[in-house]
């Protein structure tokens, strides 16, 4: 088949975002001729991987909107007017290949990134068969952890619902809707903020893809954990803050690292001096993916204490290289992990106090093991590469 895929986040390497764009070209390239739509900014990284992995039967078309656009509306990453350049980029792309790709004749296209609802992709009015998704942006805060927040994350998480309920009267969005073919949403809290009427269309599959069928989980000694993601309250910064001095009181030779950066950084440092833990929790700020991967021979284990999530790339990448984890019930890790020996830790209905209490009892029982037990994890069946492809495309 011949697929254009919409990919604005794409970029080996990475993570987040831009491996869920980058699994998706990798993934069907192999038995399909793909076209992929992407920013003009990630074009030398992208090139030099598909050289360095003989990667074929793919083209780019890579397109930004002028410096001066993204000088004025973007302000540098992670900033909320950068879903103003992500709009306008939508926008402009329809217009600029419009007419290359009524001759180039494609199966489908295919928006894959970013994973998100909010955004409307006007390629669907192209005329092939359109599939939009996945998608999220649903998942919310427990309410009762939405007390316990600072005023500015209340602020952006009030927001962040508020523009949700929006999507019943967006014009553009509901187009998409309507000219799409698929709806793939990552998981099934995402279906209630779509209108009724398109529910018909909506499937439920996970963004991220596995790259192994087995995972070898090692014994290990080496009382190490290691946390990864961005330094925000819903990711569970303030958990870790109650979690490790119960750890410490515990056994002090266990030490917490933490890979990742954000607005919480500044007061997660201040609790490490205040707290005198500078030898034991440390953060390292935000590492490229082959660092972070090669890193993680040095853990026993992996904490990600989500209170919403999309998809949780971070915890199939440390799965594929042997790194045990315990995670939240989050919409994100369930729709990767369906059962595994440790167990979800529980974040509804509960306050930061006992979501804390909740890991450390399972960070007590996996080191009271005595490295005599390998856990298990039995994973989503919709991320292998073949049963996730033959349920969007049919074949």
């Amino acid at each position: 088949m011949k697929i254009l895929l919409s990919a604005y986040a794409c970029e080996p390497n990475t993570g987040s975002e831009h491996e869920v764009g980058w699994s998706w070209i990798k993934s069907l390239s192999s038995k399909n001729k793909i076209y992929v739509l992407t920013r003009l900014k990630n074009k030398k990284k992208i090139l030099k991987e598909v050289k360095l992995k003989k990667i074929k039967n793919i083209s780019f078309l890579f397109y930004d909107l002028p410096a001066i656009f993204i000088k004025i509306i973007k302000t540098g990453s992670n900033k909320p007017n950068s879903y103003l350049y992500f709009l306008l980029w939508h926008i402009l792309i329809y217009f600029r290949y419009k007419n290359f790709i009524k001759k180039e004749k494609f199966d489908f296209i295919h928006h894959v990134t970013f994973v998100t609802f909010r955004i409307p992709n006007l390629l669907c009015l192209s005329g092939p068969p359109f599939i939009y998704g996945p998608l999220a942006g649903g998942e919310i805060v427990p309410f009762k952890l939405f007390k316990e927040f600072t005023v500015k994350s209340k602020l952006i998480e009030a927001v962040r619902y508020i523009s949700n309920l929006y999507i019943q009267f967006s014009l553009l969005i509901n187009i998409t809707f309507f000219k799409s073919k698929k709806i793939i949403l990552t998981s099934q809290i995402n279906k209630k903020f779509i209108p009724k009427i398109y529910h018909k269309k909506i499937q439920i599959i996970p963004a991220v893809f596995n790259k192994k069928i087995n995972y070898k989980l090692k014994k290990n000694k080496k009382l190490k954990i290691c946390f990864v993601g961005r330094l925000v309250e819903w990711k569970g910064v303030e958990v870790m803050k109650r979690l490790f001095p119960k750890i410490q009181k515990f056994n002090k030779d266990i030490s917490l690292h933490i890979y990742g950066d954000g607005p919480r950084n500044k007061d997660l440092k201040n609790f490490i001096i205040k707290n005198n833990f500078k030898d034991k929790m440390k953060i390292f700020g935000h590492v490229d993916q082959k660092k972070l991967i090669v890193s993680f021979k040095k853990y026993d284990l992996l904490i990600f204490p989500t209170f919403r999530d999309s998809g949780g790339s971070v915890i199939m990448e440390a799965l594929n290289n042997n790194l045990n984890l315990i995670t939240t019930n989050a919409p994100g890790p369930k729709g990767i992990i369906e059962k595994y020996d440790l167990g979800f830790v529980n974040i509804f209905d509960k306050k930061l106090d006992q979501i804390s209490d909740q890991f450390f009892k399972k960070i007590k029982r996996f080191y009271s093991h005595k490295y005599n037990k390998v856990y298990k994890y039995k994973l989503n069946r919709l991320l292998s590469k073949k049963n996730k492809v033959k349920k969007i495309y049919d074949f």
